[in-house]
């Protein structure tokens, strides 16, 4: 899901007149569908993102809707359980668990908050959400130990969410896999960084899906690539020598993710070059390379879908 893209149309219609229903899941227990967090965007004409699907979610979209069509302001909490077993509060589903929603009314009263999230994303810079019975908040000089919250006691409650520390994804190239790479990221919520020290190239150029673009030497590589669990790097240089130059400057950066696009023959011939410059096999071992999965891929768009993949295995593991 692209929250930022959702959060930018959403302001486009309350900027026009037009009024929106915010649905978030707020706590989730068992094997429920989604996660917390998770967020769908209904307006009188359309709906963006989903909190699970199914017929919890369609439940939601019509009160939703009932929401826009009564012009109602005020926020509402729904607890669902999805069990065969469940009578009140079911949702008809039997895939276990159980889940909370949020159903947060957004009029032009919110706009500025909406600005401030989205340039939140744009920036790449935390803030965070909070949302209540009285409706949504954004905190742009505070940061949660953990990314998401959830507290009630009695008839009040609290669910607070950071925004804006996405998962940073620098490709450094902008040839024909970075753009493809950079598309099918972009749809992921990956703030997008490419990199390359080429002017005026095609490729850089017709990559609209990046958030920056820097054509710089790639000397000072290491004062770019910042550190951090959120923090991805692919390597595909313009050649092998470019690659090796980028490699050894960025190593040993703490990221939780890097890789270099190489064939089996590339891969030994910069390990040994860089093996004996003194870089520990340790390090060496921590790069993916080469890139991706192995799913036989050959077209720039097959190359960027395993490379895609591998992060995402590489997110959604817990350790750097």
């Amino acid at each position: 899901m692209n929250e930022e893209h959702y959060w930018k149309t959403i302001l486009t219609g309350l900027e026009q007149g037009k009024h929106a229903v915010l649905v978030v899941i707020i706590e989730r227990t068992g094997s429920a569908p989604n996660i917390p967090g998770a967020k769908m965007f209904i307006t009188l004409d359309d709906a963006m993102g989903t909190v699970g699907g199914g017929n919890s979610e369609r439940r939601l979209f019509d009160r939703a809707r009932t929401l826009l069509t009564e012009e109602k302001s005020s926020v509402e909490k729904v607890h669902m359980e999805h069990s065969d077993t469940a009578h009140e509060n079911s949702s008809g589903m039997i895939c276990s668990g159980s889940q909370t929603f949020a159903l947060i009314p957004l009029g032009k009263n919110d706009i500025h908050t909406i600005k401030d999230i989205i340039e939140s994303f744009t920036k790449a810079q935390p803030g965070v959400l909070t949302i209540n019975e009285k409706g949504i908040f954004f905190d742009t000089s505070n940061r949660l130990t953990e990314d998401r919250t959830f507290s009630e006691d009695g008839t009040s409650w609290i669910y607070h969410e950071n925004i804006g520390i996405q998962d940073r994804l620098f490709i450094i190239g902008g040839g024909h896999v970075s753009l493809a790479l950079s598309q099918i990221m972009e749809t992921l919520d990956f703030h997008i960084t490419v990199i390359d020290d080429r002017k005026k190239l095609p490729t850089m150029i017709a990559n609209t899906y990046a958030h920056m673009k820097k054509v710089v030497p790639y000397d000072n590589i290491a004062d770019i690539i910042p550190e951090g669990d959120n923090i991805y790097v692919a390597i595909m240089t313009f050649g092998h020598k470019s690659d090796e130059y980028v490699l050894e400057r960025i190593i040993t950066k703490k990221c939780k993710y890097i890789g270099m696009m190489a064939s089996p023959a590339k891969k030994q011939q910069v390990f040994s070059n860089l093996e004996k410059k003194g870089i520990s096999k340790d390090l060496l071992d921590f790069l993916h390379s080469p890139i991706g999965i192995k799913i036989r891929s050959h077209t720039p768009e097959e190359i960027g879908i395993s490379i895609a993949a591998e992060i995402i295995q590489v997110k959604n593991s817990k350790t750097i």
